[in-house]
């Protein structure tokens, strides 16, 4: 007896299920690499993703980069202002 309430998957709804998961898979797999050419620590607790970078900057490094972003900052351009925001959220994610 054929159960009405089974779903019945045809070979093509099959396929962009399996194709889908395929994308899915090699998607995790680039986040993966590229979280590893970042010297960075993924770690997973309850269902929760943190990633922690584990390279940190030296102190004269990170005023370096400060004083280029103060710089850029001052510019009255936008493109160095965009420059001098990215610095600063680089610097603050790097604390």
């Amino acid at each position: 007896m054929i159960d009405p309430n089974k779903v019945i998957l045809d070979g093509d709804r099959l396929d962009a299920i399996i194709a889908a998961q395929a994308a899915e898979i090699a998607r995790l797999k680039e986040a993966m690499r590229r979280l590893a050419d970042q010297d960075a620590t993924l770690s997973v607790c309850n269902g929760n993703v943190t990633v922690t970078m584990d390279a940190t900057l030296t102190r004269y490094e990170r005023h370096c980069i400060e004083r280029v972003r103060d710089i850029y900052a001052d510019e009255d351009d936008v493109a160095c202002n965009e420059i001098a925001a990215v610095l600063d959220g680089f610097l603050k994610r790097t604390k």
